[in-house]
This record gives C-alpha cells, structure tokens and sequence, in this order.
C-alpha cells in the first residue's frame, strides 16, 4: 500500500512541475492570446494601446505565477515524497528465518 502511494506521489509531482514549466515558459503566448480575445471583445475593436499593454503584461504575470506555484508544488512534494520512500524503506526490515527472536 505504501509503494502505491510513494508511486502515485511521484507521478502527481511531475506532472505538477512539468504544468508548471509549460505555464512559465509559455505564458508570452497564453497571455498574447487572451489579450486578443481581450481585444476583440472591446466595443468594435478599439482600445487604447498602453490599456492592451497592460492586459497582455497582467495574463503573462498571472501564467508566470501560476506556473511558478505549480512548479514549486511539485518540487516539495518530489522531495518530501523522497524522503518518506527512505525513511519507511529503512524502516521496512523483514525479520530472517533464520533469526529466532
């Protein structure tokens, strides 16, 4: 039951690094992408240049956060996932038939 768990930890911390690192380094395009539809969605398409820059600049921020909490998720719990697999292999001894006690 423990192994099962350590594996299921494992796949559940990369697969939140590697969602994390696709945010990061892909929030240019997340964000250009939704500052478009931002754009579009604007009364006939008319918005202020620097209001469009600073939506593109807030949908890059917020992909870049979101990715870096991801990715930092993952790593903690790579690493305390680690740990628990060697303190409970350690602690996991099979007593030997040969030993009486």
């Amino acid at each position: 039951m423990l192994k099962e768990s350590i594996k299921v930890l494992g796949i559940i911390s990369s697969l939140l690094v590697i969602v994390g690192l696709v945010l990061m380094f892909s929030s240019v395009s997340f964000g250009t992408f939704l500052g478009d539809i931002w754009l579009a969605n604007q009364v006939e398409g008319i918005a202020d240049t620097s209001q469009y820059m600073i939506v593109l600049e807030t949908h890059k921020n917020n992909f870049v956060i979101a990715g870096s909490i991801l990715f930092a998720v993952g790593v903690i719990t790579a690493i305390l996932t680690y740990f628990i697999y060697l303190f409970y292999g350690i602690r996991e001894t099979t007593i030997s038939p040969d030993n009486k006690n």
